[in-house]
């Protein structure tokens, strides 16, 4: 059995190839004051090899290598390839492959385990918002790119920090919104579906009928928008993990 780490800019998951869906949760919101958790919980896991993904500052990635070090194993940090070859294949599109965010291109994979052989546009709502066209060419599939903005809670400090008189606003999505705050959270989440509903126009524009595929930290509460927009959208959490799982029982093992 080995452990898979997905270490993003807010929080750190933790679970193991055996079960890949049931990750433990560390918020640490670009701090290192989860060290001591992440330690006590380790220590009681019976792993062979760890491996990770991380999308974190330099400073954060090294220090959880050093913990894991600590506890005499060592981190394989992932990146993204020109191609991955598994239970299916997945070519890079990007034109420098490792340049493609690790946490991407992994939850790429897990999106293709769940729902292969077909068009997906796989959304990840978290610090950012990521919106990825996948799609099958001959017998491969192909990561063909994406949009990256910010995402809800960047979108909502942004004003806070860059108007003077403008509140943290946390409302509700209205039609017609006719004060302040209820207008900041409609301009967001209209913002954030206007992202989705354009990478969904274009894979139609390219003949592609695409299956959307909702995962991150903020999609529970953004989801009844999204939902309402797409009905036919699938919320598939811990897709990175599962990316992870898949190449760690493949390519690595010993």
């Amino acid at each position: 059995m080995n452990l898979l780490i997905d270490l993003g800019n807010t929080a750190l998951k933790w679970a193991t190839t055996d079960d890949p869906e049931s990750p433990h949760t560390i918020v640490h919101g670009g701090t290192h004051n989860f060290s001591e958790k992440l330690l006590s919980s380790l220590e009681k896991i019976p792993y062979k090899h760890v491996y990770g993904c991380s999308v974190a500052s330099r400073d954060l990635t090294l220090s959880v290598t050093r913990l894991i070090e600590s506890l005499g194993s060592k981190v394989t940090w992932l990146k993204a390839q020109e191609r991955y070859d598994g239970p299916f294949s997945l070519i890079n599109s990007y034109k420098t492959a490792t340049q493609l965010g690790s946490d991407r291109w992994h939850a790429a994979i897990g999106a293709i385990y769940f729902l292969p052989n077909r068009p997906l546009l796989v959304v990840h709502v978290g610090t950012a918002t990521t919106v990825d066209c996948v799609f099958p060419k001959g017998e491969a599939m192909v990561f063909a790119g994406g949009r990256i903005a910010p995402g809800v809670v960047l979108m909502r400090d942004s004003l806070v920090t860059g108007t003077a008189t403008l509140p943290k606003a946390d409302g509700e999505y209205e039609d017609f919104p006719t004060d302040t705050m209820t207008g900041i959270v409609t301009g967001i989440v209209d913002s954030q579906l206007g992202l989705i509903e354009r990478g969904m126009r274009v894979m139609q524009q390219h003949g592609f009928e695409p299956t959307l595929v909702l995962a991150g930290g903020a999609v529970s509460r953004f989801a009844p928008y999204l939902q309402k927009e797409f009905p036919n959208s699938i919320i598939k959490h811990n897709l990175v993990l599962r990316g992870l799982a898949l190449r760690a029982n493949g390519e690595f093992v010993r």
